[in-house]
């Protein structure tokens, strides 16, 4: 009895229960939508759509990083003192919490970045020491072109 009823309320009230659920962002329980929801799950066979490709992620090991950064050292022709330096561990240290591996920043950004320092640091001298706005805007729009220079040449900085 009880489905004969759902039948002739589901055929009298379906298209306002449509309308409020989708107004409400609700899911229709009705027995077709249910249905079609059901056999939807089940067409899925595989993950392949699901999953994403991760690149080759290197496991840590400490001979490999000690090699790396010796490595390092010599390519870019750093000083020894360089793998002390605390900015150079907390760089490392931040790295190391990535779980999808980091992105290194072009020329072009790095050079903006540098900028973007500089101006700033350059502002907070004229907040200490009152100096001229002028020397600060003369000594931003150098560095500017001196990059733009460097960049030009292809080399880098």
């Amino acid at each position: 009895m009880s489905s004969v009823i759902f039948i002739f309320l589901t055929d009298k009230y379906q298209g306002k229960y449509l309308k409020w659920s989708a107004a409400n962002a609700f899911k229709s329980m009705l027995p077709n939508d249910v249905k079609h929801m059901q056999s939807s799950l089940s067409r899925q066979l595989s993950l392949e759509g699901h999953l994403v490709e991760r690149g080759l992620i290197v496991q840590y090991l400490e001979a490999v990083f000690h090699e790396a950064t010796v490595s390092w050292l010599i390519e870019m022709d750093q000083l020894i003192h360089a793998l002390q330096h605390p900015s150079f561990g907390r760089m490392i240290e931040i790295a190391s919490c990535t779980k999808n591996g980091i992105r290194i920043l072009s020329h072009q950004q790095t050079c903006q970045a540098i900028i973007n320092a500089f101006k700033t640091r350059l502002l907070d001298l004229h907040k200490c020491f009152l100096v001229s706005m002028t020397l600060i805007q003369k000594l931003v729009s150098f560095l500017i072109s001196c990059c733009r220079v460097v960049l030009s040449q292809g080399k880098s900085i």
